[in-house]
C-alpha cells in the first residue's frame, strides 16, 4: 500500500478493513496505537447506533424516540471524526518521522530540524488527545442511550461503552509517552494529568454504563 498518508489516511475507511490490519501488523511506525485506538472508538459509535436504530421507529420506545433520535446523530457525526482522526494521526506522525530525517549539519540545519520537530511533536500529542476527547464524547452519549434503549441491544450497548474506553486507553498513553519528560514550563506534566484524568472519568462512566445494562438484562 502506498505510503502517502497524505491520501491514503482518511482512505482507509473506504478500504476492506482487512487492508488496515495487515498495516497495522506490519513493520512500519504508522498505522500505530493512536490511528488503531480512533478504529475502536469509531466501532464504539457505530455500535450506539446501532442500539439506537433499533429503539427508533419501534412504538414500544414511541416515547423516546426523539431522543435517541438526537443520540443516533450525534453519534453518526462521532463516527466521522474518529475517521477523520484515525487519518490525522497517520498524518502527525509521518510528520515527525520527516522532521527526524531532516539533516543536521550546520547550525541553520539544527535550528530547522528543531523547528519541525517541536511543531511535529505537538501534532503527534495533540491528535490523541483529540481522539481522548471524542471517546469521552462518546461514552457520555452510550451512556444516556442506555437510560432509554431497546433492552434487546443491551449487550451491543455495553460492547460500545467497553470499546471506546479502550479509544480512551489506547489513545491516553499514546499522550503519557509524548509527554513522559520534564519540560520548563510543566506543560507535560499538566497533560498528562489530564488524560488520566479523562481515563478515570470514562471508566467510571464505563462501570455505570455496564450497570444500566446488566438492569436492562434483568441479571
Amino acid at each position: 500500500m502506498t505510503t502517502d498518508h497524505g491520501l491514503l489516511a482518511r482512505d482507509y475507511f473506504d478500504k476492506p478493513l482487512r487492508g488496515f490490519v495487515g498495516d497495522l501488523a506490519a513493520r512500519t511506525p504508522t498505522p500505530g496505537g493512536g490511528s488503531a485506538s480512533a478504529l475502536i472508538g469509531a466501532l464504539g459509535a457505530a455500535l450506539g447506533n446501532m442500539a439506537a436504530a433499533f429503539t427508533t421507529g419501534n412504538e414500544k420506545f414511541k416515547a423516546v424516540e426523539p431522543e435517541a433520535a438526537r443520540l443516533d446523530a450525534r453519534l453518526a457525526a462521532l463516527r466521522e471524526r474518529f475517521a477523520e482522526l484515525l487519518g490525522q494521526d497517520i498524518a502527525a506522525y509521518d510528520a515527525y518521522a520527516a522532521a527526524r530525517a531532516m539533516p543536521k549539519n550546520t547550525a541553520a540545519e539544527k535550528q530547522a530540524r528543531g523547528t519541525a520537530l517541536g511543531a511535529a511533536k505537538e501534532r503527534a500529542t495533540a491528535v490523541p488527545e483529540q481522539i481522548v476527547a471524542a471517546a469521552c464524547e462518546g461514552l457520555q452519549l452510550v451512556e444516556e442511550l442506555s437510560g432509554i434503549a431497546n433492552p434487546s441491544l443491551a449487550a451491543d450497548l455495553a460492547a460500545a461503552a467497553y470499546f471506546l474506553e479502550a479509544c480512551v486507553r489506547g489513545a491516553g498513553i499514546q499522550v503519557l509517552c509524548n509527554c513522559a519528560s520534564a519540560d520548563k514550563e510543566g506543560r507535560n506534566a499538566r497533560r498528562r494529568t489530564a488524560v488520566v484524568e479523562r481515563i478515570q472519568q470514562c471508566q467510571v462512566s464505563r462501570e455505570r454504563i455496564h450497570a444500566a445494562v446488566t438492569r436492562l438484562l434483568g441479571i
